[in-house]
């Protein structure tokens, strides 16, 4: 009896439950609830991710502390300093010609453009006394702040205007109503890149326009300090995709004369640009100057073949063509 009670309950516990197997249906049942649950996850997910653009985009727009363009009957700034061409200091009105010391002068371009944080004296040292005796170095240093300081004051530019403040580890320079052309630039760039994108083209071009306006000369041209090197390319940079800017909606709204102006100024600083160059055949065409694109084409050859050891991409020998027959 109890081995005929063992094999039935071996057999019970052999035959499976039919509650616990799956079926068809629970499976469809259950997917389609889980492809549900997934995307309303990722559309929640997206709706964040949009207002984080929007949110980005609205601080690309809103002016840097500093930075912002002079309205139209500000007065101007106490000081102010430009940076993108010859270098200049005006204070008061009156410009700061002598600064008794390269050092000191060099000093103040790093301090100006670098015045958001102290900067550690070893930064200062490596930047403007590369590669030299480092005890000889820290006291150049100090000299070049103390002789900074005197030229400041002999200008009649007080503490509370603009000072060379001394930190435990550096030097920071302070300036509460300084005015400085490349911030100003880099806010116009920035801001109209952020319009652009918005579609609000009009409002992009006026900055574009005060951006080229601006950029009388790369940063910082006449100094031969390694420090700026890369940031006086980084501005070219946007200089040249805001006159390109500038290139494409003149020669859109017809205005030949103003594209083929741009079209000059980005080869001044960049010869090698096609782009320009085809532009330039297109606007001399349409002004019926055909001997304008041949001499802009051959210049264009020329200086790729020079500069690049290369010749000019398919596109541009089309454009020449066209441009040439006056089929543009």
């Amino acid at each position: 009896m109890a081995m005929l009670t063992a094999r039935a309950t071996d057999k019970s516990a052999a035959r499976p439950r039919r509650d616990r197997l799956p079926t068809a249906g629970n499976d469809t049942v259950s997917l389609a609830a889980a492809i549900r649950d997934l995307g309303m996850t990722l559309t929640t997910h997206l709706t964040r991710l949009d207002d984080q653009i929007t949110s980005m985009l609205g601080l690309l727009s809103s002016p840097r502390p500093g930075a912002a363009p002079l309205a139209v009957g500000q007065a101007p700034p106490s000081i102010a300093v430009r940076c993108l061409g010859a270098f200049t200091v005006n204070a008061a009105g009156t410009r700061i010609e002598e600064w008794r010391s390269s050092r000191a002068r060099a000093l103040f371009q790093y301090l100006v453009t670098h015045r958001g944080h102290p900067i550690p004296r070893e930064t200062l040292i490596q930047a403007l006394w590369p590669d030299p005796d480092a005890a000889a170095a820290g006291t150049s240093l100090k000299v070049a702040v103390h002789v900074l300081r005197r030229v400041l004051g002999e200008h009649g530019i007080a503490r509370g205007q603009l000072d060379i403040q001394a930190h435990e580890s550096g030097y920071q320079l302070v300036a509460p109503e300084l005015w400085i052309d490349v911030e100003e630039f880099e806010h116009c760039y920035t801001v109209g890149r952020a319009r652009e994108a918005r579609g609000q083209h009009d409002q992009a071009l006026a900055l574009f326009t005060r951006a080229a306006e601006l950029y009388q000369g790369d940063f910082l041209e006449e100094s031969l300090d390694d420090w700026p090197m890369f940031r006086r390319e980084a501005l070219k940079d946007q200089y040249l995709f805001v006159v390109s800017r500038l290139a494409q909606q003149a020669e859109a709204r017809g205005d030949y004369q103003e594209a083929i102006t741009r079209c000059q100024q980005i080869l001044a600083k960049d010869c090698c640009r096609e782009d320009a160059y085809r532009l330039l055949m297109l606007c001399h065409a349409r002004l019926g100057q055909r001997g304008r694109v041949r001499r802009w084409y051959e210049l264009c050859i020329h200086t790729l073949q020079t500069e690049l050891d290369c010749g000019p991409e398919p596109e541009t020998e089309n454009v020449y063509r066209l441009a040439l027959s006056g089929k543009v």
